[in-house]
């Protein structure tokens, strides 16, 4: 396959009207669409729309990605659901994310262009992808941390240093603090890690200065709906009626307002420096390299034990497998006789099992494909 392009769709609020599901299916002659998600596929040419307007057009979610790489990801949110000021304190590059208000719908676009894909193939899809968009409608900011932490993989932290710069001379540092929670991430925020490449070692140091997410208040909902005027209630009606799309976030964020008084966001945690983080997760990094190989090692010797104790059983099964005289069973005794020299080896018992083996094999030097595979792994005969 030379290429391979996919733009799939989503939507969250409410599903597409019959006019705009037939305006969709109008969109390419490649697409699979239903009146809530929609699928472009190219194995050559390219999709001839702006996949970020159709989202502003059609849909709630977006991703792109193409075997040579490229992924893009991108959120349409009602007007006004998130902050004016949502990427302020993270000071990204807007040829990797921006934020973009509209008078209907407001569009997070978050774009790798030039990140290449991985060596083997991987399939992304939204699905998994799309619950961002109510985290981040809810407060929930450790998918825009992420972000940030893709970034500043990307860049190769070549700005932290002025940023160190800067808090040294006792200025603001350029950054977002380490928000709450990233020591449990939900299954969508380590999708957003796993499509744009954030190391897991990398999350890890950051979650050394994150605290646990802080407990929500229960919401006492019947009583702030009593603190509303009769005129705003009505106003909600009418607009429960018009069907606006995320009319019970709004709802529910007025009333935590009114009834708890607290109307600013919670505060972030501690900046922390791009560097310091990225030299704590190569530590982090070596530190599971060690263990994992350690596991290995425990787990390679726990089998290399099994095998000398059974080598009689290992023995018959190698006889029985080379008689049924087929490729799959020559695999199967050549396999068999690879574990037994080397837990022979690892026993000290390497000599035993050679004088054996050259006495068995004699019966066998008429099975030349048998005998080629012996030959390529470096038996003695």
């Amino acid at each position: 396959m030379s290429e391979y392009q996919r733009y799939e769709f989503m939507t969250v609020d409410r599903p597409l009207t019959p006019q705009q599901l037939s305006d969709v299916e109008d969109l390419s002659s490649h697409i699979e669409a239903t009146s809530t998600h929609a699928i472009i596929e190219y194995h050559w040419g390219d999709f001839k729309h702006d996949p970020i307007s159709v989202l502003h057009d059609y849909f709630d979610g977006f991703l792109y990605w193409a075997n040579w790489g490229s992924p893009q990801f991108a959120l349409r949110f009602p007007h006004g659901a998130l902050p004016a000021d949502l990427l302020e304190q993270y000071d990204l590059e807007e040829d990797f994310v921006t934020f973009t208000r509209h008078s209907d719908y407001d569009v997070l676009d978050i774009s790798f262009d030039e990140m290449e894909a991985l060596d083997e193939w991987v399939d992304y899809e939204l699905g998994p992808l799309i619950p961002i968009r109510d985290e981040l409608m809810s407060g929930d900011m450790r998918a825009l941390y992420i972000i940030w932490l893709a970034v500043q993989e990307w860049l190769g932290g070549y700005e932290d240093d002025e940023e160190e710069e800067s808090e040294e001379a006792g200025e603001t540092a350029v950054g977002p603090g380490v928000p709450p929670g990233l020591r449990m991430l939900t299954s969508a925020q380590q999708a957003l890690a796993e499509l744009f490449r954030v190391p897991s070692e990398l999350i890890a140091a950051a979650a050394r200065y994150s605290s646990s997410a802080t407990p929500t208040p229960d919401d006492d909902i019947v009583a702030w709906v009593e603190l509303l005027s009769q005129q705003r209630r009505n106003e909600y009606l009418v607009r429960l009626a018009q069907n606006e799309p995320g009319l019970s976030r709004r709802l529910l964020k007025e009333l935590r307002e009114i009834g708890r008084g607290k109307t600013e966001a919670p505060p972030q945690g501690k900046y922390v420096p791009y560097s310091t983080l990225l030299a704590e997760s190569k530590s982090i990094y070596s530190r599971l390299t060690q263990e994992r190989a350690e596991q290995e090692r425990l787990t390679r010797r726990r089998h290399l034990q099994s095998v000398i104790d059974q080598k009689e059983s290992y023995w018959k099964r190698i006889d029985e497998a080379v008689r049924r005289k087929n490729s799959a069973s020559y695999d199967e005794a050549h396999r068999l006789l690879i574990d037994l020299r080397d837990a022979s080896d690892h026993f000290q018992e390497g000599q035993q099992f050679q004088d054996r083996f050259r006495l068995w094999v004699q019966a066998y030097t008429n099975r030349p494909a048998f005998i080629r595979r012996l030959r390529e792994s470096n038996f003695e005969f």
